[in-house]
């Protein structure tokens, strides 16, 4: 079993698949697009970096955006955590809302190019 797993979180996608590129880097990449199932799979699994695609709905009451669940269960299932968050840049004032409550390592803006994402892994 890979020590180096990597979480790729989408929710509405419309972005390259980065599957290959982070299988690429040595990676033991598990890929979901449902909230629920990358929350099932953070309790289960120690993750060393996680990509994640962030999005607004203010249809979400209690919560600012989509992955809130998953970086508290980030948060203490793997603390060690690379954390990489993938927006669109009109969502800035509610990624800025969420960064006062969690740690994110690295925010990249659409489209975010391949090089740019293996050096926010990297660094």
């Amino acid at each position: 079993m890979s020590n180096n797993k990597l979480l790729f979180f989408v929710d509405e996608g419309g972005f390259e698949d980065y599957t290959p590129l982070f299988i690429s880097m040595g990676f033991d990449v598990d890929f979901e697009d449902s909230q629920r199932k990358a929350v099932k799979l953070a309790k289960k699994n120690i993750y060393q970096t996680l990509v994640a695609e962030f999005s607004y709905n203010p249809e979400f009451r209690d919560r600012v955006s989509n992955i809130e669940s998953l970086l508290a269960t980030l948060e203490s299932h793997s603390p060690e955590v690379k954390i990489i968050i993938l927006y669109d840049k009109i969502n800035q004032p509610q990624l800025n809302q969420l960064k006062q409550r969690y740690r994110m390592d690295a925010t990249l803006v659409f489209p975010v190019d391949e090089q740019t994402i293996t050096d926010s892994i990297s660094a």
